[in-house]
């Protein structure tokens, strides 16, 4: 089997003196879909974070395709193909399906967004 494209071994993450997260383990292999669900303080949102650098981890191992990685800041996440839709509705409300998919990486050419680009390619991950 080959290895996950995401893999968290060990994983905490520390608020001052209350652990949100504890030695979290997580195997994500391609063309898996996984969903999160607990309940409220459950520490959902905050793996969210850790995952997409938003909250670097304390301690833990996290691996991408095999390789280790160092997830410090929402950059590194993005470099790796890592992308983050949080929940609150209310920070881009007035885009579309697309403009949310690229928000922040939108494509261009010859300096204009490459509107028919990203549509494509948003067909392409939705099929």
């Amino acid at each position: 089997m080959p290895a996950p494209l995401l893999a968290l071994h060990g994983v905490c993450k520390r608020y001052g003196a209350v652990e949100v997260l504890m030695d979290i383990e997580l195997e994500i292999h391609a063309g898996q879909v996984v969903a999160l669900l607990g309940d409220n303080g459950a520490g959902k949102s905050t793996l969210i974070k850790v995952i997409s650098g938003v909250a670097p981890a304390d301690r833990g191992d996290i691996a991408w395709d095999g390789h280790p990685v160092h997830i410090r800041r929402p950059n590194d996440a993005r470099d790796l193909g890592i992308a983050t839709v949080f929940q609150d509705l209310a920070l881009c409300g007035n885009l579309d399906v697309v403009g949310n998919l690229f928000l922040g990486r939108e494509i261009r050419r010859f300096g204009f967004l490459d509107e028919m680009e990203m549509e494509r390619r948003t067909l392409q991950l939705l099929e």
